[in-house]
């Protein structure tokens, strides 16, 4: 976790307003409202906090009085910021009648920089030199504030990796065994960072391209544009397609929209390439400058308007320079932090089955997990030896503290509870199968296929009534965050058509009722296939996102699971939990623009391979990805709205750029060499809109889940908060905290506690009953936790 640099609230014996160049008195909230507290930052966990509480040292005793102070310099101050250099400073003077006036004084994004809390006449702002943005400083006394904004103007340049920097050695692979080592170099996969460019005509012809490139097809095959980024992640491998195939060395630009933040990069082949041969044709940002990059961008700007990030890319091939080609992505201003588990039937962190095409022969199935940041998974299920170690199918409670999962003795026969404790997993025999049961959000319960309903960890099973009125097997249930309601495809019931259809039921965990059935999903009279499943809830509990099966494969509807495999296809829609409103597809998100076309990539010649596994070939089924918006499935949500967002983690079979390109459905390890080749079956994640409007499309296009393991194929990931943190521990949000609060501690590093400063307000993330809890009058309390708007 970054040290914050912390300045003072300006604590007031009244509310304080704010003003804009005069002085304000005392006024409604906000982030100062309140006799003391913190002010937040930029809804990221960072704040800034103190206790000055100043009196007028010219006037005597008695109620204090406004005294209509001002601050100079009163305009925008923009200060440019050479990343790794010692940065400059601006100066304010506190004066009330023309002379020095001693104030308090704060900012309100500690990360960006910090300002001497005082009380004294003069303040000296100082940038930290390693996040661009607007910040606001602060003067307050007796109630009154005055805010003054600086723009910090981070830049920095670079030609080659730096193995000086430890984020940027982490991406310099030295062993060809790295490439596909865990989750690849950086955890995304390709060749790591490129060696210096030396050539002066190839670095004069980078600054001077002799065309924009289209006439060579120069195109961004990943990532796409307009995705919508959280911080806090891995950096992104940038893969592209040109007629020439093969670069020299490139250029890579990063600008945000306001100047917050911009960097020049140029590259020659990766070192690697030398040992292993093969073209130029992807590269990652560097680690530490993708930090900048997105912590810079996503936060208020002078006018106002989205502080975008857009990056370039500039290709060079003997001499030439072609583009630069660009995209604009959204940061959205917060972290997403947690715990990803996820499935995979072919990793080689357990060895349980026999009959793989590569390797030793030995493949695992098994449920790994990503913590946010890795760079590779974890065992967290299953383990060596016969198919009795095998553990895939499986559900996980929102606030991360037990997973339910398939025991491989018995197919679907038996199944295990796992505390989920951060010295590891703590595994418990279930008395009953719950293959893809509903987790309770605490933990606390499991709501099984069946329709049982079992008490976890000692699976007693508990009374329920009013379920078997609609449906006797469940499908692949899910309780909304808040617990009130439960949604699921149901696989048998009274009615006839029952697998066309999506239910939601309000669920009473005391006494185990389930009552007032909706159908928000009905595809009675659709085309025989056709079938939604595969239920998730919005954090809100207001919205379910869903798989939408429209074809069911080579294995046929007759079967009734809805399957991922076997040129089995899907697409997600979202729904409204009330049954108002029609179904809609994800459109960005599954891979159409806003115009309906397609944006996803596909293969100019198909990949001539044929593979095996399921008893059928499916090396022909899409061997050019000219589909991948239709292979889309198994959506799950983090159970936390950040930076304006809600966040869907869901199986996808199309390409990863041009670093997984085999053919769809070629996943299996029994039927194709998954150490030779890469397998397409991946997780993948995108932002979700909050408050978007029924029957609109409220998703973004989405990025490569990073960290995953590369040579395997990888699903049903769920995004859920780390088991909590107790009082004191360090944090960097709210809701990675038992108490539910991330605040400064006593050096100014961010500790948890189980109130916020004062009994005042929350921030992002932290913990809410209302929106009133909330410092920011425009953040919603959703599933507990405030919520910001995101840009748009």
């Amino acid at each position: 976790m970054a040290a914050l640099s912390l300045g003072a609230v300006l604590a007031a014996c009244g509310a304080q307003g704010t003003g804009t160049g005069t002085s304000a008195s005392s006024g409604g909230g906000g982030d100062d409202g309140g006799g003391g507290g913190a002010t937040t930052g930029g809804g990221d966990g960072s704040s800034s906090s103190g206790d000055f509480n100043p009196t007028d040292p010219g006037v005597g005793g008695g109620a204090p009085q406004p005294l209509g102070f001002t601050v100079e310099p009163s305009d925008l101050q923009t200060i440019a910021v050479a990343a790794g250099q010692t940065p400059p400073s601006v100066s304010y003077a506190a004066v009330l009648m023309g002379a020095p006036i001693n104030v308090g004084w704060s900012v309100d994004r500690g990360e960006l920089g910090a300002i001497g809390a005082g009380p004294a006449s003069m303040a000296t702002f100082t940038p930290k030199g390693t996040t661009g943005g607007l910040v606001t400083v602060r003067a307050g006394l007796n109630g009154e504030t005055v805010e003054r904004k600086v723009l910090i103007q981070l830049t920095a340049a670079q030609n080659g990796a730096d193995a000086a920097v430890p984020a940027q050695a982490q991406q310099i692979p030295t062993d060809p065994a790295q490439l596909t080592l865990g989750g690849g170099v950086g955890g995304v996969g390709g060749e790591g960072l490129g060696a210096a460019v030396t050539s002066e005509v190839l670095l004069d012809a980078l600054q001077h391209p002799a065309s924009d490139g289209q006439a060579e097809k120069l195109t961004f095959l990943y990532p796409y544009d307009g995705t919508v980024w959280p911080r806090g992640l891995l950096a992104p491998l940038l893969m592209w397609r040109w007629a020439h195939e093969d670069a020299d060395a490139i250029q890579i630009e990063l600008r945000t929209t306001s100047g917050s933040f911009s960097w020049r990069g140029t590259f020659a082949r990766p070192e690697i390439l030398a040992t292993t041969g093969g073209p130029f044709i992807r590269h990652p940002i560097p680690q530490d400058v993708w930090t900048m990059a997105t912590d810079s961008a996503g936060g208020p700007t002078p006018d106002g308007s989205p502080d975008r990030l857009t990056v370039s890319l500039t290709v060079a091939r003997e001499g030439q320079a072609y583009g630069p080609i660009s995209q604009t992505w959204t940061i959205a201003p917060a972290r997403l932090s947690g715990v990803i588990y996820y499935n995979s039937y072919g990793t080689w962190l357990a060895e349980n089955h026999d009959g793989a095409v590569g390797g030793n022969g030995r493949f695992g199935g098994a449920v790994l997990s990503i913590k946010a940041g890795d760079t590779a998974p974890r065992l967290v299920a299953g383990g060596n030896g016969d198919t009795s170690q095998c553990r895939v199918c499986h559900s996980v409670a929102a606030d991360g503290s037990r997973m339910v999962v398939q025991n491989g003795i018995n197919s679907y026969g038996v199944s295990q509870a796992y505390d989920l404790t951060p010295a590891g997993a703590v595994e418990h025999d279930l008395s009953a199968a719950a293959p893809f049961a509903a987790v309770y959000p605490d933990g606390s319960l499991a709501l099984t296929q069946a329709g049982e309903l079992l008490s976890l960890p000692n699976s007693t099973r508990r009374p329920i009534s009013g379920l078997d009125d609609v449906a006797y097997e469940l499908g692949t249930p899910a309780f909304s965050p808040d617990g009130a309601l439960v949604v699921f495809n149901a696989m048998y019931g009274a009615d006839a058509d029952i697998r066309k259809k999506l239910f939601v039921m309000k669920f009473n965990a005391a006494t185990g009722a389930f009552t007032d059935p909706a159908v928000i999903v009905d595809d009675t009279g659709e085309p025989e296939g056709t079938r939604p499943g595969w239920p998730a809830f919005l954090p809100d509990s207001k919205s379910v996102v869903f798989h939408h099966q429209t074809d069911p494969g080579n294995e046929g509807d007759d079967f009734g699971d809805l399957r991922t495999r076997r040129g089995a296809k899907a697409h997600l829609a979202w729904a409204s939990a009330d049954g108002s409103g029609a179904a809609v597809p994800l459109a960005q998100l599954n891979g159409r623009d806003a115009a309906g076309g397609l944006y996803l990539p596909s293969l100019s010649a198909p990949v001539e391979m044929t593979c095996t596994a399921d008893e059928t070939s499916v090396g022909s089924i899409d061997n050019r990805h000219k589909d991948d918006v239709n292979m889309n499935y198994e959506p799950t949500v983090n159970p936390v709205a950040s930076g304006g967002y809600a966040w869907v983690v869901f199986t996808s079979r199309r390409l990863y750029g041009n670093a997984a390109t085999i053919p769809p459905f070629c996943s299996d390890p029994r039927g194709v060499d998954l150490v030779e080749n890469i397998t397409t079956k991946k997780l993948w994640v995108a932002a979700i809109d909050l408050n978007a409007a029924p029957g609109t499309d409220p998703s973004h296009p989405a990025f490569y889940l990073p960290a995953q393991e590369l040579l395997a194929g990888n699903a049903r990931g769920y995004w859920v908060l780390d088991p909590c943190r107790s009082e004191g521990a360090a944090c960097d949000t709210g809701d990675q905290c038992c108490g539910g609060y991330c605040q400064p501690g006593a050096d100014g590093e961010l500790v948890c506690s189980n109130a916020p400063p004062d009994g005042r307000c929350s921030q992002p993330q932290e913990r809410c009953e209302t929106a009133a809890d909330c410092c920011d009058p425009t953040n919603r309390c959703i599933n507990g936790f405030c919520a910001v708007e995101g840009p748009r």
